[in-house]
């Protein structure tokens, strides 16, 4: 207990740093912009700064990412509140009450009242978790390799037990996740090739770079543009169609301030409601919102109000947004389980940063877990008096053009991954895995599945094989202690739960699921690819360990009822933005292509000019000064950031230091 007190103390006192409160606050402020955009949110923003952090501290990492967590949730308010479109998924409910009170004319009193809420909802999350965190720090002393191992698996299996969708599709997605993981030299015992090919690149396995980026944002970011090519520009506009801010907004910001006040009894209940539900691994905070939000329409007094700008319904969706936060901290810092997407995140920079999450974690690197608690809540009081002073300016929030924005962002990404390690073959590694990426969102996969396979994948094989060896080989050392058998037990009947939802999942998917050709194509190819892998582990001589064996064979079993159940339903439905999507995959292969040979910078200008003349229908005028300043500005403000040059293309130096002269890399 006294050095959690130690601990404590010293996360309290490095908050206060200047260091501390400069990262805090450039992670607030991208946080928020990321919020704000439609579809671009906190986990985007943290995908596409996480190759950074291999420049900073992890006490750095950790108080922007905070900062990033923290302010997300405000700035998708904003849009979800005066645009009618939440800026991030965990302000889907924001709509319900938010947007009818901007047609009133009360747009500053709802921004107010968002930003009262969620940063009271913050506090009370925290404070849930600085309560409970000594109460279980004892418990955790006693776990070992074996206990480590049944707390990741548990984790996996409840986080498919959490989420809505097809649960076969979400535990095929975790699969995918744990191969990725066990990619590279490993084993049980020497360390052998596994699923290489002969190829030096992925020797030392996957860049958990190039994963998370990938998945998380390349997928999205591709989404966003193949729709705005299968549909057209109108698509990815969005247009603001609200009455003007009135002369009595100073009144309406106080006002809105109050509210939480008037409603405690709601704003109570919500708080413990967002904090219980983000400590379940992988619901997520749009869960959270939604379940605060009926438990207001069940309690109000007021219930004409619903749907037509109901305050204490508003009041209870934006505590439970940031109260969920303290929650889904619980499981990160005390068992190294992700509670949401964003905390996956954090995992990964700790990864980056050689540190292994799980339950030692807060006694080992207790003021890096206090670093993250206090930016947290630093970073949601910024955000919210932000929010507050700029709330008239905020309701008159212009609309946005995701077909100019997306292929920005994914520029960006491919730039930022690229910087970790300058190798050319990541950037086509990230394109490969960002198209399946999208691939997996549009036909029902868990794309945060994956990425949580991914960073649980080396943390179960790890302590697996270690508890073997600690015990000779007797596979009774995995129930060898009463916590790793209660461990075990749950895990047991989590997983008996998840088969259940798999097999009810398979009836109704025939009666209730719509499926298209492409989706039936793409389960086939999965299913063979998984089973190519399979066969690989089946054969004679593999000495990569039966972990590998035991989840291909999960999948390839799950992905076979995919594939049946998809048949089963199939309907001859158009999806255009599969063909866009293909499309846009042989635009950006062919951009990258002649990044290879003419450097990134030319290659990329070239690809937002064809995008945005070819598919956008924008004016050339526009377009070519935007794709020069991005072109510029970008490369730019990387270089400047990791003093990392970008890839200058295999031919003659044409350009020094921008056009030519680097060395193929090794495949």
């Amino acid at each position: 207990m006294e050095g959690l007190a130690a601990a404590l103390a010293e996360g309290l006192a490095q908050a206060t740093t200047l260091d501390a409160l400069l990262f805090m606050a450039f992670g607030t402020l991208v946080g928020y912009g990321f919020g704000i955009l439609p579809g671009l949110q906190s986990v985007t923003a943290m995908s596409v700064f996480l190759p950074l952090t291999y420049w900073w501290t992890p006490v750095q990492a950790m108080y922007f990412f905070a900062g990033i967590i923290g302010a997300a949730g405000n700035g998708g308010a904003v849009t979800a509140i005066v645009l009618n479109l939440p800026g991030t998924a965990q302000n889907a409910a924001t709509m319900l009450e938010g947007y009818p009170l901007t047609k009133q004319g009360r747009a500053v009193f709802a921004l107010n009242l968002s930003a009262a809420a969620s940063w009271l909802g913050a506090v009370f999350g925290v404070v849930v978790l600085l309560a409970l965190v000594p109460v279980f720090l004892p418990f955790l002393i006693s776990f070992g390799p074996a206990e480590t191992f049944w707390v990741a698996v548990f984790g996996l299996v409840t986080m498919v037990l959490a989420v809505s969708g097809s649960p076969a599709k979400g535990l095929v997605a975790i699969a995918i996740g744990v191969v990725l993981a066990i990619v590279g030299m490993g084993g049980p015992r020497l360390p052998v090739p596994r699923f290489t090919f002969d190829s030096t690149y992925l020797l030392d396995g996957i860049e958990i770079v190039v994963v998370v980026i990938g998945f998380l944002v390349v997928s999205e970011c591709l989404l966003q543009v193949a729709g705005v090519w299968a549909r057209g520009r109108e698509a990815g506009q969005v247009t603001r169609a609200a009455p003007p801010v009135g002369d009595d907004w100073k009144a309406q910001a106080l006002d809105g301030w109050r509210a939480p006040f008037r409603h405690k009894g709601i704003f109570l209940r919500s708080s413990a409601l967002g904090t219980a539900v983000g400590a379940l691994p992988g619901v997520g905070g749009t869960v959270a919102q939604f379940l605060s939000y009926n438990l207001a329409v069940a309690t109000t007094k007021d219930g004409e109000k619903i749907g037509k700008g109901a305050e204490d319904a508003l009041v209870a969706t934006e505590a439970a947004t940031n109260s969920k936060e303290g929650g889904a901290l619980f499981p990160t810092l005390l068992f190294g389980i992700p509670g949401n997407a964003e905390m996956a995140l954090v995992l990964a920079a700790w990864q980056i940063h050689g540190l292994e999450p799980g339950p030692s974690f807060l006694s080992e690197h207790g003021a890096l877990a206090w670093a993250l608690v206090f930016g947290l809540l630093f970073s949601n009081f910024i955000a919210s008096v932000g929010t507050a002073l700029a709330s008239p300016w905020l309701a008159r929030l212009p609309g946005f053009d995701m077909g100019v924005l997306a292929p920005v962002v994914l520029v960006a990404s491919l730039m930022s991954a690229f910087t970790v390690r300058g190798n050319a073959v990541d950037l086509a590694a990230l394109a490969a895995i960002g198209v399946l990426g999208a691939l997996l969102r549009l036909y029902g996969y868990s794309v945060i599945g994956v990425v949580i396979g991914f960073v649980l994948g080396d943390v179960i094989e790890r302590n697996f094989y270690t508890a073997l060896q600690s015990s000779l080989g007797d596979y009774s050392v995995l129930v060898g202690s009463p916590v790793a058998a209660v461990l075990a037990g749950a895990t047991l009947v989590a997983a008996l739960f998840c088969g259940a939802k798999v097999l009810r999942a398979k009836r109704e998917a025939a009666e209730e699921a719509a499926f298209s050709t492409g989706a039936a194509i793409f389960a086939a190819l999965l299913l063979a690819g998984l089973a190519a892998l399979l066969w690989q582990t089946l054969a004679s001589g593999w000495r990569g360990g039966p972990v590998a064996t035991g989840v291909l064979s999960l999948a390839v079993a799950l992905q076979l009822l995919v594939l049946v159940t998809t048949l089963g339903g199939l309907r001859r439905v158009a999806v255009p933005d599969a063909a866009a999507l293909l499309k846009l995959a042989a635009l950006l292969a062919a951009a990258l292509a002649l990044a290879f040979w003419l450097g990134f910078v030319l290659a990329m200008a070239a690809f937002l000019l064809a995008f945005w003349l070819g598919v956008h229908r924008m004016r050339a005028t526009r377009a070519l000064p935007l794709a020069l300043l991005f072109a510029v500005a970008l490369p730019w403000a990387f270089s400047w950031l990791v003093e990392a040059p970008l890839w200058r293309g295999v031919v003659a130096p044409l350009v020094p230091g921008l056009v030519g002269g680097d060395l193929a890399p090794p495949l």
